[in-house]
């Protein structure tokens, strides 16, 4: 029998994109509460309810998870378990098993970070969400089966700047951007690429790291402005500074080295304007 490659956190944005691309022998196999595939709820079922489904030389792609940091300010406790208990238990389980994690992290364990982070440096995580991730990341440090994906915002297809922009073009409403919001923003197409690569190439990299992240600082205002250009071109936008309340657990820049990211990929990350096709929709 072959192994198989799961995806966890299957219906979001990311985990639809990787179940269609993404090839293991044979097509992923979608995991979560609200997918055509395996169903398992991280509050709820427990490891033991996999046990017919999954075996030793498995490949799990860890996305699942309480992602929103107001939800992760106002819900601590909640979240908390979730996010890093539940999470814990079910990676150990699967891991003792022979199956290996790739599990997603995020920039944020970085904090606000001007300087370059390498995929090597320790965490400083701001924010309850960012601290939730850091912990992860450190309780699978020493873990042979785990590998982590330290996402930057990811841009393509149906992320939720891009859906904004197309909701306001279409309703011809202007938009409000808020200034200084800057990240090392990643094409979807590199980050397919990269997990893809990952799962072919497990034992060629020896890092356990990796900073999935495009090669510069953008802010949402050049991200507009490509977008603009190449998808939405009667769409109309006021840039203007945001709410001390929106920078509540998250920060302001994140500038992350892409190092392993490369050689994972091969070459450099794309920058946003080659960004091609996906976005309209």
């Amino acid at each position: 029998m072959n192994n198989k490659l799961f995806i966890f956190g299957a219906s979001g944005f990311l985990g639809k994109s990787l179940s269609d691309n993404l090839v293991f022998g044979s097509e992923p196999v979608k995991v979560g509460r609200n997918c055509d595939g395996v169903f398992f709820d991280l509050e709820a079922s427990t490891p033991e309810d996999l046990q017919h489904f999954t075996r030793s030389g498995d490949i799990w792609v860890f996305l699942a998870a309480i992602t929103s940091p107001e939800e992760c300010e106002s819900r601590p406790n909640f979240t908390l378990n979730i996010n890093v208990d539940k999470t814990k238990n079910l990676i150990t389980w699967l891991t003792n098993r022979g199956i290996k994690v790739l599990f997603a992290s995020s920039d944020t364990v970085f904090g606000s970070k001007l300087d370059l982070a390498y995929d090597e440096d320790a965490p400083q995580p701001m924010g309850k969400y960012a601290t939730h991730k850091a912990l992860v990341e450190n309780f699978v440090s020493t873990n042979n089966f785990v590998k982590v994906m330290r996402f930057s915002y990811i841009l393509g297809h149906e992320d939720k700047f891009s859906c904004l922009l197309r909701a306001s073009e279409e309703s011809k409403k202007k938009l409000d951007i808020y200034l200084g919001f800057e990240r090392c923003v990643v094409l979807l197409d590199d980050v397919i690429s990269g997990v893809q690569s990952l799962i072919d190439n497990w034992d060629r990299f020896d890092f356990k790291t990796v900073n999935f992240c495009g090669p510069v600082l953008v802010d949402r205002t050049e991200m507009a402005s490509v977008l603009k250009e190449k998808f939405f071109p009667k769409l109309e936008y006021y840039c203007k500074e945001a709410p001390e309340s929106f920078w509540v657990g998250r920060a302001k820049v994140i500038n992350l080295d892409c190092t392993n990211f490369s050689e994972v990929l091969g070459r450099m990350p794309k920058p946003i304007y080659e960004i091609s096709g996906g976005v309209k929709g």
